[in-house]
């Protein structure tokens, strides 16, 4: 293997790790940020009324203890 050879498989596997990294970092950023801007948008709702508050279980239906609906027919 001569050393142009090296070098370039040394420059590919340094790219590599780069675009790697880079995906890494931008995963690190993005899922705070979509989480953020998600919670952002559900407070401005609140803020307005446009969330109306969840009705309790009528009587067709049957809570359980794992927050599961059960509706009875």
């Amino acid at each position: 293997m001569t050393i142009r050879e090296s070098a370039n498989c040394a420059f590919g596997v340094a790219r590599l790790v780069f675009d790697a990294g880079a995906a890494l970092l931008s995963v690190a950023v993005a899922v705070p940020v979509a989480f953020a801007a998600g919670e952002a948008r559900s407070m401005a709702h609140a803020a307005r009324g446009d969330i109306t508050p969840a009705t309790g279980p009528s009587d067709s239906e049957h809570v359980h203890d794992l927050g599961t609906v059960v509706e009875l027919i």
